[in-house]
């Protein structure tokens, strides 16, 4: 285990932002994880993880006192139509290895820069497809303990998993997932399909977290006033998500700058970074702004689904 100190975490998410970590790792095999782990657990410091650092916001006004792993595993076995993976393999690297195996099912995923183990947190998705749909246990560590979960013991939902929760401490080491035989060159013409129309719809080359927002699912949007001013939601309301990106969109914010970042002007949910200058609190500043605007004219709330580091560090 290379064990490093006051490292900076910048160069570790895609939003280029992030202070220095006391502690920091790049584990690159389960054993460096659990060793590190086990220096936390000596040390009675809290633990954080970095997977592909997407969907990452990281405070950059103090020295974060605790242990950050960099997530760097990268086994996948395939067997039959079981893939193991490791959770810091990504999402493309994987589709690649099911591809060649002649197994599909991932289509969506390279479309989504995750690493497994992210995914899996997150239950991130895209094109109607979510990381939970094909995914049969997942190995974590757990107490000290390595052990494995099944898919059905373990509560899902949209952009979320128990691996959120304030009080679970495991950390994901690797998943299971069972796919199909199939058309390999259809499943590939469709990767390229999908990561198309993400790339004409969104951000592309700019420091940003990717989705800042979570579409908002809570309930209908049904003052008649609204509907009439934007009567795309009735077709939201009967799909029982609205975008959030529209709701931001629609209340007259892209572009809007606060510091060193803005709203994106090609897709609404995303936040930039263009100089590779912004801070911690131009991100929240924005993100508070964006809020209070979208309550203002359409009277609901929008969360995040960018996580924050600080937020989900844990005693393991």
């Amino acid at each position: 285990m290379n064990l490093q100190e006051h490292i900076s975490l910048k160069p570790y998410t895609t939003f280029r932002i992030g202070g220095n970590a006391r502690y920091f790792v790049i584990a690159k095999t389960e054993a460096e994880i659990i060793e590190a782990v086990a220096f936390a657990r000596e040390h009675q410091l809290p633990v954080g993880l970095i997977g592909a650092g997407c969907n990452l916001i990281i405070r950059d006004d103090q020295v974060i006192d605790a242990v950050i792993i960099k997530i760097a595993t990268q086994g996948v076995s395939i067997e039959g139509n079981e893939v193991y993976a490791e959770a810091g393999v990504s999402f493309s690297a994987l589709t690649a290895k099911t591809h060649q195996a002649g197994l599909v099912g991932l289509e969506w995923c390279p479309s989504v820069p995750a690493s497994v183990g992210g995914a899996i947190r997150g239950n991130a998705g895209a094109f109607g497809g979510e990381t939970k749909d094909l995914l049969t246990s997942v190995r974590v560590l757990r107490d000290g303990l390595v052990c494995e979960i099944p898919k059905d013991d373990i509560e899902f939902a949209y952009r979320y998993s128990m691996f959120k929760d304030s009080e679970n401490t495991d950390i994901i080491l690797s998943g299971l997932f069972t796919l199909q035989p199939g058309d390999v060159e259809e499943a590939r013409t469709q990767v390229r399909e999908f990561i198309q129309r993400k790339q004409q719809n969104q951000p592309v080359g700019v420091a940003c977290s990717g989705c800042i927002f979570q579409n908002y699912d809570e309930r209908k949007i049904t003052e008649q006033k609204l509907l009439n001013q934007y009567p795309q939601l009735v077709e939201f309301n009967k799909q029982g998500i609205i975008p959030s990106g529209y709701l931001i969109e629609q209340a007259g914010l892209k572009g809007t700058k606060v510091g060193g970042v803005e709203v994106s002007s090609k897709h609404a949910n995303y936040i930039i970074n263009p100089n590779n200058d912004a801070t911690f609190a131009d991100v929240q500043a924005l993100i508070t702004k964006i809020q209070d605007r979208v309550k203002e004219v359409f009277g609901v709330c929008i969360k995040e689904e960018a996580v924050y580091l600080d937020q989900y560090l844990r005693y393991r």
